[in-house]
């Protein structure tokens, strides 16, 4: 069973996205979920393209792994993968009010790329769940067992000290089912929705 919690909220008076100047920004509003493989992003990317919430699209990201190739480097990639899709989110003119990117980016990276784009109103959230659940996943899932390793469990640690340093929202999705870990994904993104009608 997927397994999904509340997000963290980073404080009662402390909002967890970051926004500028709407009036500037060519972009939709960019929700960034990070994770480690088998945190369970791609399965709330794919539910939350499933309830169809108008004006929403989430995007797997690691699609764009065909135009921009491999790089030695692993962060460089996923760098080179967000930054991808903010160029293509950027050219675009679509009905596109909140784009979800489903990535494995260092989260300080993305906030880092997001300000060098001038994304307007933007969110990073991390997808996390127990190792046991995760490599569970990973194993007989998604028939993946070449990812339960080691040094994934290292990122998946690594990314957790990158959130609560950042005091980024997280999704706990090792003890809950998919239903209520997607309706947290939705709160967020209703949060953010808000946001991004009260600015326009």
């Amino acid at each position: 069973m997927f397994q999904g919690t509340a997000a963290r909220p980073r404080g009662a008076d402390d909002e967890p996205f970051q926004v500028m100047d709407i009036k500037l920004s060519k972009y939709p509003a960019i929700l960034v979920l990070t994770g480690a493989s088998g945190a369970g992003k791609t399965t709330l990317i794919e539910e939350l393209n499933a309830i169809d919430i108008p004006g929403v699209e989430g995007i797997n990201c690691d699609r764009a792994r065909m135009y921009i190739g491999e790089t030695s480097e692993p962060s460089d990639r996923q760098a080179g993968i967000l930054r991808y899709w903010l160029t293509k989110l950027g050219r675009e003119r679509t009905e596109r009010r909140l784009a979800v990117l489903d990535t494995q980016i260092r989260p300080h990276i993305a906030r880092d790329l997001l300000d060098q784009a001038g994304v307007a109103l933007s969110q990073i959230v991390l997808v996390d769940c127990d190792l046991a659940t995760r490599n569970e996943r990973l194993i007989k899932e998604r028939k993946q067992p070449e990812l339960a390793n080691p040094q994934m469990d290292c990122w998946a640690a690594y990314l957790r000290g990158q959130a609560d340093a950042l005091g980024l929202s997280i999704i706990q999705t090792g003890n809950a089912s998919l239903h209520e870990s997607s309706q947290t994904l939705e709160a967020i993104i209703n949060k953010l929705l808000k946001a991004l009608g009260q600015i326009r």
